[in-house]
């Protein structure tokens, strides 16, 4: 009975070794999956860590720093704890940022690991106990990063952290910031290009941050900026910043202000510039500031500028300023008429805002003052509209930036003022109306005086044009009642020209109307001139017929007048002149029948006796005035 007993007893006792063994043997094993690390903490049986070390090495009592890789494993139980972590994946669009919470202090100075060859941190042991000569890593944030994939990393080691890919978009510009490396030398805004030799720029766009540190890089702004693309690069030791593209417009030039190389002192001294190129006529800037280069990585002024186009341009590096190379207008003027489309923010000029790509302000050539207010010599307030326009040629950009730092400037500085002084000392030398009739000289003159003034600041003055002049409202009413006057007049005399005109217009006619009458009577006139040229030519006969009738009858007579005389002669000489004059008397009394006593009797003053021819010389004056006297009463109207 006793040893039936027993036999169960001991059955029972192996078969609980054998299921303790079992279960001891079972409890060890572990399996690893293919998406999990098998992490190992020793407990027991080995050697201590020394003080600070977190993760041990081989023989050492703690967290090991050799993973498990998948598979099936069996551990001592108690002695050895097994943990099972997933692995880690990094998506295409990612990185992983590491921090190590064991290794080697980084070097006083630096803020980042350096990176160590340890199979992209998969490899603790390697990265913490390296190979003989090997370099051990630095607890902290690493420099190196794991990029995309799947990555079986000791998470007791490794802290892995994802974050975007550094993503530069289309049409902008990466800027990189570095935030550890050698130290900016004193004087640099830009970090200058590393020295360190042969393939300086290895660090590949910043993507190789172990390169970059390697090589001697700077710590600060980078000259170097990114294209549009991924870029895996660690936001611990790179910032990025993005950035537009800078675009010049046609119609500008852009000067470039380099901000890359030593701060300038005020010994600072350049040679003038060769090559016949232009130059201010005084300094271009202060003593402590550059004057132009030909070197864009020198502090200064760039000398040539940029012409229109989009480039990739570092706005940390290099300040641009848009200079308009087209006409620049400047108005002086009250009408807003098609400027409402421009809206502009400061007060003191209504203008073109510096453009600097950097803060994205858009230039405007457009700029526009208040209308002049000019007072002339007699008193009266005159508001003058005039608009200038200048032209920037592109190889003297340059020059007025670096002369007045923005073209807003020199219209301030030098466009207002002149064109506002110009046209004060103009108006107080005239009067008012031979400030507005001398308008064409007024403007000649501002033009010209406009071209030598800006001809120092190497800007060209295209035109000068005066808009508009408002007149005082008595003066304009006085001198328009003047002008209404002097063309009523010049109306009036038009009018009378017209009239006399008409009237000579209405005699054409009236001639015209009579034309045929007037042939006819100068027809008729003809006929006549040749009627009377025919009478003419009659009379003219008949008068020379008369005068050869006349000439001989003449001739006659005087032959017979001498004959007579010859006799009366010869009588007188025989008988006395009064005898034969007596005798002559008597023949006439017979043959005329004439009256020896008178109607009339005519005595003379002599006594009775005396010559006879008296008596009847007097008797025969007296039948005569009797004759006389009939003719004259038959004649002469009766008187009643």
């Amino acid at each position: 009975m006793d040893s039936l007993q027993t036999v169960p007893v001991l059955g029972i006792v192996i078969g609980a070794i054998g299921l303790i063994v079992v279960l001891f043997i079972l409890t060890g094993l572990k399996l690893i999956r293919d998406d999990q690390v098998g992490i190992v903490t020793k407990k027991m049986f080995g050697t201590p860590m020394p003080p600070g070390q977190v993760i041990a090495g081989h023989g050492q009592i703690g967290v090991q720093a050799r993973t498990l890789m998948p598979g099936l494993y069996w551990f001592m139980p108690f002695i050895y704890v097994i943990s099972k972590v997933n692995v880690i994946e990094i998506g295409t669009n990612e990185i992983g940022i590491v921090e190590a919470i064991d290794g080697d202090p980084i070097p006083q100075g630096r803020i980042l690991a350096e990176e160590v060859h340890c199979n992209t941190f998969q490899d603790a042991e390697a990265f913490l106990f390296p190979a003989s000569g090997g370099k051990r890593g630095q607890k902290g944030p690493q420099v190196g990063i794991v990029r995309p994939g799947t990555y079986r990393i000791n998470t007791s080691l490794f802290s892995v952290t994802r974050r975007q890919v550094t993503k530069i978009v289309e049409k902008k510009l990466g800027v990189v910031v570095a935030l550890d490396g050698v130290p900016l030398p004193s004087g640099y805004i830009i970090a200058p290009k590393p020295t360190a030799g042969a393939g300086v720029d290895d660090h590949n766009f910043f993507q190789n941050g172990q390169a970059f540190l390697d090589k001697g890089g700077y710590r600060g702004p980078q000259l170097d900026t990114l294209q549009p693309g991924n870029y895996y690069i660690n936001p611990l030791l790179f910032e990025v910043k993005e950035y537009d593209q800078a675009e010049v417009k046609p119609g500008y030039v852009a000067v470039l202000r380099s901000n890359v190389g030593l701060e300038l002192t005020k010994d600072v001294s350049k040679p003038a510039p060769t090559g016949g190129e232009p130059t201010l006529a005084g300094p271009v800037h202060d003593a402590e500031e550059v004057v132009l280069n030909t070197d864009q990585l020198q502090r200064g002024i760039y000398r040539q500028p940029i012409a229109p186009g989009i480039y990739n341009m570092n706005p940390l590096a290099f300040t641009p300023y848009l200079v308009p190379t087209s006409a620049v207008t400047i108005d002086w003027a009250s009408n807003t008429e098609l400027r409402e489309e421009r809206q502009f923010t400061d007060d003191s000029i209504k203008g073109m805002a510096q453009m600097n790509p950097v803060d994205g302000v858009k230039a405007k050539e457009f700029f526009k003052f208040a209308e002049l207010t000019v007072t002339s010599k007699d008193g009266f307030t005159l508001n003058v509209d005039v608009r200038l326009i200048i032209r920037i040629q592109p190889q003297h950009a340059a020059f007025v930036i670096a002369r007045f730092g923005s073209v807003r400037n020199l219209i301030e500085q030098i466009a207002h003022p002149l064109i506002d002084s110009s046209f004060r000392n103009k108006a107080g030398e005239a009067k008012a109306i031979e400030f507005i009739q001398g308008r064409t000289e007024l403007q000649q003159d501002a033009l010209k005086r406009a071209q030598e003034e800006f001809k120092k600041y190497h800007v060209d003055v295209q035109n000068l044009l005066i808009a508009y002049i408002k007149v005082d409202e008595k003066l304009l009413a006085t001198q328009t009642e003047k002008e209404i006057a002097m063309q009523q007049e010049a109306q009036y005399t038009q009018q009378a020209l017209a009239e006399v005109k008409r009237s000579e217009l209405q005699e054409k006619k009236a001639r015209a109307d009579k034309q045929s009458e007037v042939v006819a009577a100068k027809l008729s006139i003809d006929i006549e001139k040749d009627k009377a040229d025919a009478l003419r030519q009659t009379a003219k006969g008949e008068r020379d017929a008369t005068k050869t009738r006349a000439d001989g009858k003449a001739y006659q007579e005087k032959a017979v007048g001498e004959g007579t005389a010859a006799g009366y002669k010869a009588q007188s000489e025989v008988l006395g002149a009064g005898n034969l004059a007596a005798i002559k008397i008597v023949e006439q009394v017979g043959i005329n029948k004439v009256k020896i006593v008178p109607d009339l009797l005519i005595t003379g003053g002599g006594s009775g006796s005396g010559d006879q021819s008296g008596l009847l010389l007097t008797g025969l004056l007296s039948t005569i005035l009797a004759d006389k006297v009939k003719e004259t009463s038959t004649i002469s109207p009766k008187v009643s």
